[in-house]
């Protein structure tokens, strides 16, 4: 089937990842995450909290050769803060963020950002709300941004507009998508 907007694309997606064995694909994506060179050398990552259907990411916090930096919802942007799971509590959306300051965005080698589709030119689709490109467009460097998808919420094309930024590698359970790496 064809889809030809944003919304369109985003009710098929959650429609679509109520059906899905999250938790095997979950772990299938998490083995091709672990396979990238950019992850291998990656020290300090910015993550989202995984919840209801997403893919899961919350088991990777206890990597502990890695520094883990969850947002911040504050008005209408993300700010990156070190995880202390203790001290999580629910923002607005009912999403566990942070109760912590916020660190200096340059210090993050990568940012893992959570997604109900994507393209293959490494656009993606969120619920919406903008904080994950806001977030992005206000890095001051460059660090590699991932998007986590299931295989089959890939699409040709997901009518990206200019506020819309790329990521540069798109994982699913079965490829590895780099656009800018």
């Amino acid at each position: 089937m064809k889809y030809s907007t944003k919304k369109e694309i985003r009710i098929f997606a959650k429609n679509i990842r109520e059906t899905l064995d999250y938790e095997k694909l979950s772990s299938l994506i998490q083995n091709n995450l672990f396979s990238l060179g950019q992850w291998k050398k990656a020290k300090n990552i910015f993550c989202y909290y995984s919840v209801k259907k997403e893919i899961i990411t919350n088991n990777l916090f206890s990597i502990k050769e890695k520094n883990w930096f969850l947002p911040r919802i504050e008005d209408k942007n993300l700010l990156a803060c070190p995880i202390d799971e203790k001290e999580l509590i629910c923002n607005k959306y009912g999403i566990p963020e942070p109760n912590t300051h916020n660190i200096d965005t340059k210090e993050l080698d990568l940012i893992i950002i959570p997604a109900l589709a994507a393209d293959k030119k490494g656009y993606r689709i969120g619920y919406g709300g903008g904080y994950y490109d806001r977030f992005i467009s206000s890095l001051k460097h460059n660090p590699i941004k991932i998007v986590l998808a299931y295989s089959n919420l890939i699409f040709d094309t997901t009518y990206p507009d200019e506020f819309d930024q790329k990521c540069d590698i798109i994982v699913t359970d079965k490829e590895i998508y780099k656009i800018n790496c």
